[in-house]
């Protein structure tokens, strides 16, 4: 491995939103080369996904998903976001995982697909494998990278930072000029060595931030590495106080904390106190246990508390 590469697009991260996007420009005939610090390129927050996928339910449209996404997010939402997710999303879910990378989504007696419901969603709009969806994902994902000629994947590489011109050029007099992204300094674990990747465009892609946590599900690469290289470069940074909770975990003293999906409170599981009491509904008696997840975190932490109290 050379000490200096080139690439037309550098991406930094290969879950959902790295592999698909490597993949649409990979396609498109560009040159891209996805960097990933895990070894066996199935490490992220993408391949330990269980639920499902929003799709499209019947009588469902493009204005109930917007509403119950905002209802969700608390209002906090970025209304311009969420409509692009909700206009693109079903029919991006359906060429590019249903049609492209050929994944069986589960389906019904009748032969279409299954659809389940999730907390938060008014209709069954979820799409699943099993309650194993992000591991089918992933492996098709990276199936797909390693197949396609125009894309390099550099696994076992931890990005140390986002190279900008103001920051790393020897001449000094660039400080002066507009923010700008070259590529990133990328650290080979096996080697030890550093390697300089130029790009023309730089994708950050590199998930979460779980593991600032003592509790979490997510990944041990999840550490929040793309935000702080984003924040350095002087990137726009915002929003990083919400974090989702997730009421449903598996704990174990002397194991990786395993989630449980929420798709069981859609088929009738309920959230139970320590003395096996439900209390959902104290909090919203409308959704109870498929209340959004800003009210599940503050339900889930009055009952601890109250829990800590008694």
């Amino acid at each position: 491995m050379n000490d200096c590469i080139e690439t037309d697009v550098l991406i930094i991260g290969c879950g959902v939103a790295g592999g698909v996007t490597a993949l649409q420009l990979a396609d498109a005939g560009i040159a891209v080369t996805i960097v990933t610090r895990s070894q066996e390129l199935l490490s992220s927050n993408t391949y330990l996904a269980q639920g499902g996928i929003i799709y499209r339910g019947q009588g469902d449209s493009t204005d109930l998903l917007v509403e119950d996404v905002i209802k969700a997010g608390a209002g906090l939402s970025n209304p311009k976001a969420v409509r692009i997710m909700a206009e693109e999303g079903p029919k991006l879910v359906e060429d590019i995982l249903i049609d492209k990378l050929n994944i069986h989504f589960d389906q019904s007696k009748n032969g279409k697909l299954s659809l389940a419901r999730e907390g938060s969603h008014r209709v069954p709009r979820i799409l699943h494998v099993a309650d194993a969806t992000g591991k089918a994902i992933e492996e098709a994902v990276i199936k797909a990278l390693k197949a396609n000629k125009n894309v390099t994947i550099l696994a076992n590489c931890t990005a140390v930072d986002i190279l900008t011109p103001s920051h790393h050029s020897i001449n000094r007099l660039d400080i002066y000029e507009s923010s700008s992204c070259v590529g990133a300094y990328l650290l080979n674990r096996e080697s030890g060595k550093v390697i300089c990747c130029i790009a023309k465009k730089t994708v950050m892609a590199t998930g979460g931030l779980g593991q600032i946590f003592l509790r979490t599900t997510n990944p041990p690469g999840s550490r929040g590495d793309g935000i702080a290289m984003a924040n350095r470069a002087g990137a726009r940074v915002i929003n990083t106080e919400f974090v989702q909770f997730h009421p449903t975990t598996f704990f174990h003293q002397f194991a990786p904390h395993f989630l449980i999906s929420e798709a069981v409170r859609g088929a009738g599981a309920r959230l139970v106190n320590a003395d096996g009491k439900p209390f959902m509904q104290k909090y919203d008696s409308n959704w109870k246990d498929l209340a959004p997840r800003d009210v599940v975190t503050v339900s889930m932490h009055k009952e601890m508390l109250k829990q800590d109290v008694d």
